[in-house]
């Protein structure tokens, strides 16, 4: 993974086309979302970073590809975080409002006390969702420089849920007696991906950009694909956890049924 994040590393300045968003400006409603949805983004993928940073000081020198590796992690969130910030400014727009609930969530994530866990929260819990969101982001993009920027974040993003879902496998695969333990650290961090995804911040801008407008019709379309991708996200969030080793996560969920309450 450390040699494919410098295989594909990607400079935000020169390889997405921003002069097209110049040429043809975006509807002040969307152009808004979009830059909603990113200053969102930057929270996140400041996170993630973080995770990478607080840790990779403790570990042994003679670890080098473990090091190697999340320093590129580090790296490539930086460049989100770059990427991100300049796609809100390009349109105008600025900067947008930051979600208090979302940082709470992003805040318990961050203070998590040990490796494993934190690895299953940053890498895992909060990987899957920018990855899917990633994902969904470049289906509805509305431009092309759009669709290229969350293209070269979800490739980013995909290299972050792998490793975390290695990690878990391997390190369940030493100690076997840990799953209950990020079982039960799982049980009372999930709420965490809740305040990610019902946030406002995030959440009406994604429906803005799912329908391509504010009109009711559009709104109606952008809430039906957002349903669709929360769906999907929390369903392969829970495959990839049962994957990797805990046996049962589904079951022990609540994610699916808070889903369910929500009508979606």
């Amino acid at each position: 993974m450390y040699e494919e994040a410098k295989t594909r590393r990607w400079a935000p300045a020169v390889d997405v086309p921003w002069a097209d968003l110049a040429a043809a400006p975006l509807p002040e409603a969307v152009e808004a979302a979009m830059a909603q949805l990113c200053t969102f983004l930057q929270e996140c993928a400041t996170v993630v970073m973080g995770l990478s940073a607080h840790w990779i000081y403790s570990i042994n020198q003679e670890f080098l590809e473990l090091k190697s590796y999340l320093s590129a992690q580090i790296f490539d969130q930086a460049r989100h975080i770059e990427a991100f910030r300049k796609r809100a400014l390009i349109g105008g727009q600025g900067l947008k409002r930051a979600s208090v609930t979302a940082e709470q969530a992003l805040k318990e994530i961050l203070s998590v006390e040990t490796y494993p866990s934190g690895s299953v929260a940053g890498n895992l819990l909060l990987g899957s969702f920018l990855l899917s969101l990633y994902r969904h982001s470049a289906a509805v993009a509305p431009s092309v420089a759009d669709c290229r920027l969350f293209g070269f974040v979800m490739q980013d993003a995909a290299r972050v849920v792998a490793y975390g879902s290695g990690n878990l496998r391997y390190h369940l695969t030493q100690q076997p007696q840990q799953a209950n333990v990020l079982q039960d650290y799982l049980d009372s961090a999930e709420h965490c991906l809740l305040g990610l995804i019902g946030s406002q911040e995030c959440l009406e801008p994604l429906i803005i950009l799912s329908g391509g407008g504010t009109t009711a019709a559009q709104v109606q379309v952008g809430c039906q694909r957002v349903g669709q991708f929360l769906t999907q996200t929390v369903t392969e969030y829970l495959e990839r956890c049962e994957y990797a080793g805990l046996a049962k996560r589904t079951e022990r969920s609540r994610l699916p049924q808070y889903l369910q309450r929500l009508g979606i």
